[in-house]
């Protein structure tokens, strides 16, 4: 019988400071210097390239909190865990990786490839298309979204070669954040998150990041290329300029998806995102049922109850992640609580 699954805390290294927010988050020591990406429910290994050679072979695969490594469960069963749709579509994958962020310094300037130039250049059915729900934000918290206006690829060559971060930052809309928004980063966007955002990521399931910003991270061209050289790489970037409607498309207002006896649940991502993920934030004060079955990966951010399945019930509370087979049938939440409900790709919409 499969059933969800609690998840514990799954760090993994990176080349930024960060990490205390999830800690506070997971009830941890604030003074552990546990690092800034927990990647939750993860299928996918951080690359060997990030790694290092003296590194964990297997940083970023989850693990139960039994010990047993999630990817082989799924592995074991793909339809029990995926669905048959989502099993056909990416075998034993879900298309689908959900990390708990905290930045600590700003991180730098980059961008993520669509699934197309992964396809060309990367070996992979994947870009890294993403999106953000801040969970925490200090006063004046910021977010970099996209360029305000055009900018041709020879200037961006120009900014690269000579690291001019400020010129780049300046060119690009800087956001004020607070807890509760939510941003859509699409493959090709240039970004950057500031120092004191702690937010949920939903992306697709790979490490893909092109830095146009990485001397002072201590990151070579290879490193920041994906060992592809900036001829290439540029061409992930999204050089148009983001004002209006079209910046206003990064900062969706979460929809109403159902109003409950005992709670509400919210679309938190625009149509825009169903190819690659979905996100629900269900606040329940009795009993909120969700429709389903399918494969979830759930954050709890605030309160206590018990989470149900057809097969069993068990108690969650804020600081909580779980992950949810296909098999385990519909959810109910019961209790006073508030929890995110991460989604892996519509499969009618990616096809």
């Amino acid at each position: 019988m499969i059933c969800p699954l609690r998840l514990p805390d799954n760090r993994v290294p990176v080349y930024y400071e960060g990490g205390s927010g999830i800690d506070r988050f997971r009830g941890l020591p604030t003074d552990t210097r546990s690092g800034p990406e927990d990647w939750v429910a993860s299928l996918c290994r951080l690359p060997a390239s990030i790694v290092g050679p003296d590194g964990p072979p297997d940083a970023g695969l989850s693990t139960t909190v039994e010990g047993h490594v999630l990817a082989d469960l799924v592995g074991a069963d793909p339809v029990g865990w995926l669905g048959s749709s989502l099993a056909a579509r990416f075998g034993a994958d879900s298309g689908l990786l959900v990390k708990l962020l905290d930045a600590g310094e700003r991180l730098p300037v980059h961008c993520h490839p669509t699934r197309a130039f992964g396809a060309d250049h990367l070996g992979s059915l994947f870009g890294k298309t993403e999106g953000w729900i801040i969970l925490g934000a200090a006063p004046g918290a910021t977010v970099w979204l996209g360029l305000s206006d055009d900018v041709d690829v020879a200037t961006l060559r120009r900014w690269v070669d000579e690291q001019d971060v400020g010129s780049m930052l300046s060119a690009m809309n800087a956001i004020e954040v607070q807890a509760g928004q939510v941003v859509y980063v699409p493959a090709g966007l240039p970004h950057s998150i500031g120092p004191g955002v702690f937010l949920t990521e939903l992306q697709e399931p790979t490490s893909f990041s092109v830095l146009a910003e990485h001397a002072s991270f201590g990151l070579d061209e290879q490193q920041a290329t994906l060992g592809l050289g900036w001829d290439v790489a540029l061409a992930c970037f999204d050089l148009g300029g983001y004002r209006g409607d079209r910046l206003a498309a990064l900062l969706p207002e979460p929809v109403e998806h159902s109003v409950q006896s005992g709670g509400t649940v919210h679309e938190l991502f625009p149509s825009a995102a169903d190819e690659f993920f979905a996100a629900r934030r269900v606040r329940c004060t009795g009993t909120v049922a969700l429709d389903g079955p399918g494969f979830a990966v759930l954050v709890i951010t605030g309160g206590a109850g018990r989470l149900a399945w057809d097969d069993g019930d068990e108690p969650i509370a804020s600081g909580d992640t779980w992950v949810v087979p296909f098999g385990a049938g519909p959810l109910r939440f019961t209790g006073e609580l508030e929890a995110i409900v991460c989604l892996p790709p519509n499969d009618e919409v990616a096809a």
